[in-house]
Protein backbone atom coordinates (compact mmCIF):
# COMPACT_ATOMS: atom_id res chain seq x y z
CA UNK A 1 0.00 0.00 0.00
CA UNK A 2 1.33 3.42 -0.97
CA UNK A 3 0.24 6.66 0.59
CA UNK A 4 1.45 9.96 -0.82
CA UNK A 5 0.52 13.61 -0.98
CA UNK A 6 -0.84 14.53 -4.41
CA UNK A 7 0.49 17.44 -6.45
CA UNK A 8 -2.72 19.31 -5.64
CA UNK A 9 -2.11 18.59 -1.96
CA UNK A 10 1.47 19.86 -2.17
CA UNK A 11 0.22 23.09 -3.78
CA UNK A 12 -2.39 23.42 -1.04
CA UNK A 13 0.29 23.09 1.65
CA UNK A 14 2.47 25.68 -0.16
CA UNK A 15 -0.55 28.01 -0.36
CA UNK A 16 -1.02 27.59 3.39
CA UNK A 17 2.61 28.50 4.06
CA UNK A 18 2.34 31.54 1.78
CA UNK A 19 -0.72 32.69 3.73
CA UNK A 20 0.86 32.50 7.21
CA UNK A 21 0.22 35.77 9.05
CA UNK A 22 2.68 38.51 9.87
CA UNK A 23 6.06 37.01 8.82
CA UNK A 24 9.26 38.57 10.14
CA UNK A 25 12.91 37.80 9.41
CA UNK A 26 14.95 37.51 12.63
CA UNK A 27 18.75 37.71 12.91
CA UNK A 28 20.74 36.21 15.79
CA UNK A 29 24.41 36.09 16.73
CA UNK A 30 24.33 33.41 19.43
CA UNK A 31 25.92 29.94 19.44
CA UNK A 32 23.16 28.29 21.47
CA UNK A 33 22.22 24.81 20.21
CA UNK A 34 18.76 23.69 19.16
CA UNK A 35 15.78 25.71 18.02
CA UNK A 36 16.79 28.94 19.73
CA UNK A 37 17.84 32.37 18.57
CA UNK A 38 19.01 35.36 20.58
CA UNK A 39 17.65 38.23 18.54
CA UNK A 40 19.71 41.20 17.45
CA UNK A 41 17.33 42.43 14.74
CA UNK A 42 13.91 41.60 13.32
CA UNK A 43 12.23 43.07 10.28
CA UNK A 44 8.94 42.39 8.50
CA UNK A 45 9.24 40.21 5.40
CA UNK A 46 9.13 42.47 2.32
CA UNK A 47 7.39 40.03 -0.03
CA UNK A 48 6.09 36.47 -0.23
CA UNK A 49 5.73 34.63 -3.52
CA UNK A 50 4.98 31.07 -4.57
CA UNK A 51 5.96 29.18 -7.69
CA UNK A 52 4.55 25.66 -7.74
CA UNK A 53 5.51 24.01 -4.45
CA UNK A 54 8.16 26.60 -3.50
CA UNK A 55 7.41 29.58 -1.25
CA UNK A 56 9.88 32.49 -1.08
CA UNK A 57 10.10 34.98 1.78
CA UNK A 58 12.16 38.05 0.79
CA UNK A 59 13.43 40.82 3.05
CA UNK A 60 15.65 43.76 2.19
CA UNK A 61 18.17 45.21 4.58
CA UNK A 62 19.12 48.80 3.86
CA UNK A 63 22.68 50.12 3.98
CA UNK A 64 22.81 50.68 7.75
CA UNK A 65 20.68 47.67 8.80
CA UNK A 66 22.08 44.29 9.90
CA UNK A 67 25.69 45.49 9.67
CA UNK A 68 28.17 43.03 11.19
CA UNK A 69 28.86 39.33 11.54
CA UNK A 70 25.91 37.07 12.23
CA UNK A 71 25.33 33.37 12.84
CA UNK A 72 21.59 32.67 12.63
CA UNK A 73 18.60 33.79 10.63
CA UNK A 74 14.98 32.65 10.90
CA UNK A 75 11.48 33.36 9.63
CA UNK A 76 8.85 33.88 12.33
CA UNK A 77 5.10 33.98 11.65
CA UNK A 78 2.40 35.65 13.70
CA UNK A 79 5.10 38.06 14.82
CA UNK A 80 5.32 41.76 15.66
CA UNK A 81 8.17 44.25 16.05
CA UNK A 82 8.57 43.02 19.65
CA UNK A 83 11.42 40.49 20.13
CA UNK A 84 10.26 37.02 21.13
CA UNK A 85 6.87 37.26 19.44
CA UNK A 86 5.60 34.79 16.87
CA UNK A 87 6.40 31.19 16.01
CA UNK A 88 9.72 30.19 14.47
CA UNK A 89 9.03 28.62 11.07
CA UNK A 90 12.62 27.84 10.09
CA UNK A 91 16.16 28.38 11.39
CA UNK A 92 19.33 28.63 9.34
CA UNK A 93 22.58 28.37 11.30
CA UNK A 94 25.37 29.61 9.05
CA UNK A 95 27.87 32.42 9.56
CA UNK A 96 27.32 35.45 7.31
CA UNK A 97 28.27 39.12 7.25
CA UNK A 98 27.04 42.44 5.94
CA UNK A 99 29.02 45.63 5.60
CA UNK A 100 27.76 49.21 5.81
CA UNK A 101 26.57 50.81 2.59
CA UNK A 102 25.52 47.41 1.22
CA UNK A 103 21.92 46.76 0.26
CA UNK A 104 21.14 43.09 0.92
CA UNK A 105 18.12 41.04 -0.11
CA UNK A 106 17.68 37.85 1.91
CA UNK A 107 15.47 35.10 0.52
CA UNK A 108 14.28 32.11 2.52
CA UNK A 109 12.91 29.36 0.26
CA UNK A 110 10.68 26.59 1.50
CA UNK A 111 9.97 23.76 -0.90
CA UNK A 112 7.09 21.42 -0.11
CA UNK A 113 7.80 17.90 -1.33
CA UNK A 114 6.50 14.41 -0.75
CA UNK A 115 9.87 13.17 0.49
Amino acid sequence: MNNFITEAGLRLIADSIQSLPSPFLVIGDDNDPGETITEVLRKPVSSISRTGNQVRFRTQFLQQEAVGDHRKIAVFTGATDTPGTGTMLNLLVKPWSKTANTLLTVEARITVSAR
